[in-house]
């Protein structure tokens, strides 16, 4: 091998390499929510499967569909006749008739004639199991979405606390800091310095854990996306502010929903009807059949004589079934009973989806409210903390009272965060109700 093709080889190695590491890394740096939607469709294998079912399903019904044309094969028979027949001829004595090897070769043409729509319902039937599967890529494509939206809004809660909890932590060391000096100038007690000190302890606490849940739900937002959340660098991503995503969803929160078109309504609907076709399907079997048969072959030997000849046939069949023992109505009836099943489970879902519908617009309603409230909440906390420390100062309150006026103010920014992490968490169950729902917005 000459240096120059080791080189072109080495070289398209490394680029496919480079190629297949980049479509399994995770994203880098920041994402936006837009890019989480688009990045969980594209990677999704639960759609991809789910496509690949739809065009199986496709594909069977366009099969079923050719049978009602005729079929054109090659055929081949050959036959071994331990014992052959025999004639007396006068003057002649014993002749054997035929042969003991026979064989049969040529093009044979095969055609349904008539089946009292046995066929033609089984291809409807199949037909709507193809927009059922259809339907199921739809509502699969809604749950990725959910998926996705969820896990991205999660690790902008998690963010969030860490970086709220951060900044208490930065206060509470410099309260800390702030008593020390006054304990060795004599004008605070062991008492205020050790609650400092147990206030800077507990801060560092929540920090180690904010920054675990931070770290969880950043693997979980790559395996939505479609990555391995094992890889490394996975944590390297960076998320928009949790209420720039809550602005983008606040005008979808009153979303249309209609029951009728949910996917998941209108996959047990073409259900149904692939099932009641099926069983009309089965049922056309207790009429006649009449199927036409043609061969033009080269057969041997010819009747009696040892040769050679090409032979053309055609054969017409009626087929009546007249004892099955109950066979062909067991499989109408099984097939009914299916389309039945179908139409109880959309009954239910309907309601439930009904049911779900109501709820979190209900949530909805109520999260934007406490999110107005939160505001008035978090200003007020934090100006109770500032005039607490003040309190302090001034000698009229201890630090014990300080730290609870903290723990308050931090508690409350926090609980805000999580109202707005449930808003468009609820807001995302909303659209995956949708009508509009179904590509990322």
């Amino acid at each position: 091998m000459s240096k120059k093709i080791l080189i072109i080889f080495l070289f398209q190695f490394f680029l496919f390499g480079t190629t297949l590491y980049a479509q399994n890394a995770p994203p880098k740096s920041f994402i936006s929510f837009h890019d989480a939607e688009r990045l969980a469709i594209e990677n999704s294998h639960a759609i991809a499967s789910q496509g690949y079912a739809v065009k199986s399903a496709k594909e069977d019904a366009k099969a079923q569909q050719m049978r009602r044309y005729p079929q054109l094969s090659f055929k081949a028979d050959s036959l071994f006749l331990s014992k052959i027949g025999s004639i007396s001829l006068p003057g002649v004595g014993n002749r054997e008739v035929g042969d003991h090897i026979n064989w049969s070769t040529g093009p044979a043409l095969d055609w349904v004639v008539w089946d009292t729509g046995e066929i033609t319902k089984k291809a409807k039937s199949l037909e709507k199991t193809v927009d059922a599967q259809s339907e199921n890529l739809d509502y699969n494509t809604r749950q990725v979405l959910l998926n996705a939206r969820a896990s991205y809004i999660n690790v902008e809660l998690a963010k969030e606390q860490v970086g709220l909890v951060r900044d208490a932590l930065k206060l509470a060391r410099a309260q800390y800091s702030d008593i020390s000096e006054k304990k060795k100038a004599g004008t605070a007690d062991l008492l205020d310095l050790t609650v400092a000190h147990q206030e800077v302890v507990d801060r560092e606490r929540d920090l180690e854990t904010a920054d675990g849940e931070l770290a969880i739900a950043k693997k979980n937002l790559i395996a939505a996306l479609g990555f391995d959340p094992e890889i490394e660098g996975g944590d390297a991503i960076d998320v928009e502010p949790i209420g720039d995503v809550v602005r983008t969803l606040l005008p979808r929160s009153d979303a249309h929903v209609d029951i009728g078109s949910h996917p998941q309504i209108k996959a047990l609907s073409d259900r149904e009807q692939a099932h009641e076709l099926s069983a009309k399907s089965s049922g056309a079997r207790h009429w006649p059949k009449i199927t036409m048969k043609g061969t033009s072959t080269f057969e041997y030997p010819n009747l009696g004589d040892k040769t050679t000849i090409q032979q053309n046939k055609m054969l017409l069949n009626l087929h009546l079934p007249i004892l099955d023992w109950g066979m062909i109505s067991k499989e109408t009836r099984s097939s009914r009973y299916q389309a039945y099943s179908a139409k109880e489970q959309k009954e239910q879902t309907a309601i439930n989806l009904s049911r779900d519908t109501q709820d979190i617009r209900e949530r909805i309603k109520t999260l934007r409210a406490l999110r107005i409230a939160d505001v008035k909440a978090i200003r007020d906390a934090v100006e109770v903390a500032r005039l607490t420390y003040d309190s302090y100062n001034a000698g009229r309150v201890i630090f014990l009272d300080v730290q609870r006026a903290n723990v308050k103010a931090l508690s409350v920014k926090v609980d805000s965060a999580r109202t707005d992490a449930e808003l468009a968490v609820q807001i995302s169950k909303l659209l995956a109700l949708a009508v509009s729902e179904g590509e990322p917005q």
